[in-house]
């Protein structure tokens, strides 16, 4: 590996940790250049400025993100329950093994311009809203808003990893089980 893309990848690690735990509006390019033991010269070598730098790297670090949940949730070969419980398993290893990334993609959705917002397609929430209406036209679950009941269950997954980030909850090996059998239920699965 080339020493410019190891500088780049020690600026973008460095950027990612300090958004997920400043936040973006208290992050600077200063603060970015001093974790990566850069100048803040070789920042805008790659970028034009800290939200480019913040825009480019959620979108990269949402894709991985809603490719791995995704190749799960729409794996046909498996039962529904089977797909969904594998999913919130990936979400949380994913949060237990790549906290900065989670982090900063669970922190920093809000932080962009209203004409920067996600499509529905590219977005968790559009996900899970496709999830459950093609549960729905499967016969998986009974008929439900689908809208609603993505958003449902968005919340009963991510609200405990949100709960464990501020130290209010702990999650354990069984958490991911527990989340699953109360999103089957209330998503009326059988």
């Amino acid at each position: 590996m080339s020493r410019p893309v190891m500088k780049r990848e020690v600026i973008e690690e460095s950027a990612i940790r300090l958004f997920a735990t400043k936040g973006l509006a208290r992050t600077t390019i200063k603060d970015i250049a001093a974790e990566a033991g850069v100048t803040e010269g070789a920042l805008y070598r790659y970028y034009d400025g800290k939200e480019e730098m913040a825009w480019k790297l959620f979108n990269r670090e949402l894709d991985q993100f809603t490719h791995l949940v995704a190749e799960v949730l729409f794996d046909d070969r498996m039962a529904f329950d089977l797909r969904l419980g594998l999913a919130i398993q990936t979400i949380y290893d994913y949060y237990t093994y790549n906290s900065d990334q989670f982090a900063f993609i669970l922190l920093t959705q809000h932080g962009f311009p209203e004409d920067r917002l996600l499509t529905r397609e590219t977005e968790p929430m559009g996900l899970t809203e496709r999830f459950v209406g093609q549960a729905v036209g499967a016969g998986e679950i009974p008929p439900c808003d689908a809208d609603l009941h993505a958003a449902l269950l968005m919340g009963a997954i991510m609200q405990p990893l949100v709960l464990h980030r501020y130290g209010k909850l702990e999650i354990t090996p069984q958490t991911h089980a527990q989340v699953t059998a109360s999103c089957l239920r209330m998503l009326g699965a059988s």
